[in-house]
């Protein structure tokens, strides 16, 4: 099932929750390309097999600066960066911290899907991936559900700007599709630029790399290196 129509975030976040709560898989644009996303945990096996994911490789949480705010424990710079970084500069970002266990979200991840989605103390998630994902955040935040996900790809293959390049086996996982075109976010590659903020350590060089950089060092003092692929 695809959608091809004029973008309306509210209407198709409704459509795709309801797909999730039935224990569906949706494939949904994100400013920084396409992602895949699920809530029930045979999905998300499914999705780990199709992508042909490495052991090594982790399901991230698709949320939301709120969803953020509530579940990651961050020292106090540390939160001020983060809201810089998406709030005030409107920035896509990947952000890894240590997370609330106790978070009744979190509670609902079942063991094996926990195990899949964290390293060591810290849980990843998009935070600001745009419209959709925000409605699409509140809506499992609501109903306290996990949303969990990675890029519409094969792993290593490279994140999809737009919907025809996604590799065949992925599409056809999907239960709905949601297609609002080429995704805007892709300087210096697609992907968010995803930063571990216990070390303020750049995980992954990704969309918006130069501005994150840029803000860090301008407004906090903070030299993370150069883009090694640029």
């Amino acid at each position: 099932m695809s959608f091809y129509k004029v973008p309306s975030p509210k209407e198709d976040a409704r459509a795709v929750f309801e797909v999730l709560k039935r224990g569906g898989i949706a494939i949904i644009p994100m400013s920084v390309g396409y992602g895949i996303t699920a809530i029930d945990q045979d999905a998300l096996d499914r999705i780990f097999r199709k992508k042909q994911r490495e052991p090594h490789k982790r399901h991230a949480m698709v949320g939301s600066y709120l969803l953020h705010r509530d579940i990651h424990l961050l020292p106090p710079q540390e939160a001020d960066i983060v809201r810089l970084l998406t709030v005030d500069l409107n920035l896509p970002l990947g952000v890894v911290a240590p997370y609330r266990l106790d978070h009744p979200i979190i509670q609902k991840l079942p063991p094996n899907i926990l195990s899949q989605s964290v390293v060591e103390d810290t849980l990843a998630m998009l935070v600001n991936g745009g419209a959709l994902l925000d409605e699409l955040s509140r809506l499992a935040i609501a109903e306290k559900l996990p949303l969990m996900g990675s890029s519409a790809n094969i792993t290593g293959k490279g994140v999809k700007l737009v919907v025809e390049d996604i590799e065949p086996e992925i599409l056809k996982v999907a239960d709905i599709i949601i297609d609002y075109g080429r995704q805007k976010f892709h300087h210096p590659r697609p992907s968010s630029t995803m930063i571990d903020f216990r070390t303020m350590k750049v995980v992954r060089y990704g969309a918006c790399y130069d501005v994150v950089q840029d803000a860090l060092w301008r407004f906090y003092g903070i030299k993370v290196p150069d883009d090694p692929g640029t």
